[in-house]
């Protein structure tokens, strides 16, 4: 009896002291996870623990191996095997997985291009890449030679013009030099924008031909030791890649704004305006040389240089032609999406998203199959946890797209076919593109989500400085700042989203909350038959242990998403980051005499009233959050998902209306990159009064339109 009592007694005081951690303020700081409420967010810490214990370097590895096998671009048969394997291995993993097909405008090299010298004498030109001992799959028969999505058919001999960057101030500044493009071949090199731009830009200029090269100053000997020695491009490296006009708008090129499927109208090849009408053919520098060596004319203008050893002229001349010959095999093709999904319990009708492109110029261990590799990880993980009775509260879709090499054209084709269902219910569409070439994190993503990005990374440990991605993202960030800039400067910078990856559609086209993310390094052989897993292994992550991180990542943003109770966005950061590009580009209307030309007080007053809005809504969810008001917590998740909906204006960008988000979008010019303010800004770029003010009034009802969603939200 008495022994009896003292277990009863254990038992109860074992209960007591498990009552009182879980009520001390240390416990709950050390659990406390943002948008879970107390007791939600110790379950919710167990969760992501397990989860992050799944992922493994050697089935990484293993993935990585098996997709970088054999080339695999977008439409053929090796493509079609990638997609295969990535559906059946998350099928293996409990998850549900399907093939989406589209029937796409692609074109391959029906013959290698021809490319002559033609000076005192004619002399063949290669184009391809040569073998790399040590790298096995550099001889694989399969390997295309350099060519370029979306180049026209073209047989054009001419004198040759070296354009710098083939940017419109490089032509500003040959016409300075008296130089004539106008029926002349371009050569220019890689680098400052999308390539699709410097084929534009030639095209305008009248020029009947474009060789592109990366120069050994950006991407080759003068950066580092190059392959196989170092990771750095060799001379005899060329860069594939689509020259379609993306800034106009991506996707099937004769299906814009709708899905390439079935019954869906299509226009005339003749009749798409992302396509160019030239011949452009890449080139590897050590080609690049023996075109740019005999040039004459004037020495090139400043920034000119690159880092051949000699000084650049810019040709023109008679003395000095070039044959360019390019063959190309247009068809519509099949593409495969591999779309795989967990539906959620409670709130099945929201959904998370993830993606990552699957096709490949070549073998793509960096780009994108790092990117995939991770994703299956992460699949892995989230099986595990099913088989142990997790079940997300939202739905999670994952998505393995085809094309993005030719033009995002899987993502676009998806993101249009399923359009008005992803409206009303996709949370965030979360990307990885090429995941990893290096031990550098960094991360893009839209303002509402840094806090989220941030509070992830501190969850995951980094392999190399044994810190948190986190700190060791800030030590870098510090490390690269000046010494005022690191006293005043705060948390490393998250950028903005531009295009060149598959969250364009869903930020851009739709208005859905985007991330991005990457642990970068010195890779010299984007686009190449070396971005191999030979030089993964070597160079990009021997062990594979930052595909883990990846992964961790990913899985962990995945999962707070997925299951919160309230959605971890803040708006408040939004509000900052429109106000900041708001004050740069008045600074730039300054300069252009342009400030009296468009309201400035009604902006500054649209985001003051959008920062105070966020700041409500913040402390209402806060608030919720604590008390578990299910029906206020929908209320307000619902208006926080859907805030970023109110920047699209239906009527699109001026001169390219699939781009419809009025905050972020690439420029003309930019490529890549984000241009804030897209339109506002691009009338300042313009001179244009009229359009300036125009576009600020748009910019400013959407504004309005999300502070009236924020609002209604919290009321």
């Amino acid at each position: 009896m008495q022994t009896g009592s003292h277990c009863t007694m254990r038992t109860f005081l074992s209960l007591l002291l498990q009552l009182l951690i879980l009520a001390s303020p240390a416990f709950a700081q050390t659990t406390a996870v943002d948008g879970f409420t107390a007791r939600r967010a110790v379950d919710q810490r167990k969760w992501e623990e397990q989860f992050r214990a799944v992922p493994a370097p050697k089935s990484a590895r293993e993935h990585l191996r098996v997709l970088t096998l054999e080339p695999h671009m977008a439409g053929t048969k090796e493509d079609y095997d990638t997609a295969i394997y990535v559906r059946d291995q998350l099928r293996s993993y409990g998850i549900a997985a399907d093939l989406r097909e589209y029937k796409v405008w692609l074109n391959y090299p029906n013959t290698p291009t021809v490319l002559e010298l033609i000076t005192t004498k004619r002399q063949k030109l290669s184009t391809f890449e040569t073998v790399v001992s040590g790298d096995p799959t550099s001889s694989h028969p399969k390997i295309t030679p350099l060519f370029n999505g979306y180049s026209a058919s073209g047989d054009v001999t001419a004198p040759v013009v070296y354009a710098n960057y083939g940017l419109p101030n490089d032509y500003d500044d040959l016409k300075k030099a008296g130089v004539e493009v106008k029926g002349k071949i371009v050569i220019v090199r890689y680098g400052n924008s999308f390539r699709g731009v410097k084929a534009k830009v030639a095209q305008d200029h009248g020029a009947v031909g474009c060789i592109i090269y990366s120069d050994p100053a950006d991407d080759g000997y003068m950066q580092g030791d190059v392959y196989p020695k170092g990771p750095w491009r060799p001379g005899a490296s060329g860069q594939r890649g689509s020259v379609q006009y993306l800034f106009d708008y991506p996707g099937d090129p004769l299906t814009p704004g709708r899905p390439a499927i079935d019954g869906v109208p299509r226009l005339k090849p003749e009749e798409a305006t992302d396509l160019t009408r030239i011949p452009v053919q890449p080139i590897a520098y050590d080609v690049a040389r023996s075109i740019l060596a005999p040039l004459k004319g004037p020495v090139r203008p400043r920034g000119f240089q690159g880092g051949l050893p000699f000084a650049y002229h810019v040709g023109g001349t008679n003395d000095v032609k070039v044959r360019l010959k390019t063959d190309m095999d247009y068809k519509l093709r099949p593409i495969w999406n591999v779309i795989a999904r967990i539906d959620g319990t409670d709130l099945k009708d929201r959904w998370v998203v993830l993606g990552n492109h699957r096709d490949a110029w070549v073998f793509g261990a960096v780009d994108p199959n790092s990117g995939t590799s991770a994703m299956l990880e992460v699949g892995r993980g989230l099986g595990e946890l099913l088989k142990r009775g997790w079940k997300p509260r939202r739905t999670i879709v994952f998505c393995s797209w085809d094309a993005e090499e030719y033009g995002l054209i899987g993502s676009v084709e998806w993101v249009e076919e399923l359009a008005g269902e992803l409206k009303e219910k996709a949370v965030a569409y979360l990307n990885l593109d090429a995941a990893v070439a290096g031990n550098q994190f960094g991360a893009s993503s839209v303002p509402s989500l840094w806090k989220l990005m941030r509070a992830v990374t501190r969850e995951v440990k980094d392999p190399k400085t044994g810190k948190s991605v986190y700190q060791s993202w800030q030590d870098r960030a510090r490390e690269q700042r000046s010494e005022e800039e690191r006293a005043t400067a705060g948390e490393a910078r998250i950028g903005a989203l531009g295009s060149g990856s598959d969250y364009t559609p869903f930020l851009q086209h739709l208005g859905i909350a985007s991330t991005d993310m990457s642990f970068g390094g010195d890779y010299g052989v984007y686009h190449s038959a070396y971005d191999s897993f030979y030089w993964m292994d070597r160079f990009g992550d021997p062990g594979f242990f930052y595909h883990v991180a990846a992964a961790q990542i990913w899985g962990t943003l995945t999962l707070r998403l997925a299951d919160a109770d309230g959605l971890s966005f803040d708006y408040t950061d939004y509000a900052n980051e429109i106000r900041a590009f708001f004050r740069e580009t008045v600074r730039i209307a300054g300069h252009r005499n342009l400030a009296t030309s468009f309201d400035e007080k009604a902006m500054n007053e649209a985001i003051d009233d959008f920062a105070k809005e966020a700041e409500r809504i913040e402390k209402a969810r806060q608030d919720a959050v604590k008390s578990s008001e299910r029906e206020k917590l929908a209320r307000i998740n619902d208006a926080l998902m859907k805030a970023e909906r109110q920047f699209i204006d239906e009527r699109g960008l001026r001169g390219r209306a699939w781009y419809k988000h009025q905050i972020y979008a690439p420029g003309f010019y930019t490529g890549y990159a984000a241009q804030p303010l897209t339109d506002f800004r691009q009338a300042l770029d313009d001179r244009n009064a009229a359009n300036a003010k125009e576009s600020l009034e748009r910019i400013v009802e959407a504004v309005k339109r999300a502070t009236r969603t924020l609002k209604a939200g919290h009321e």
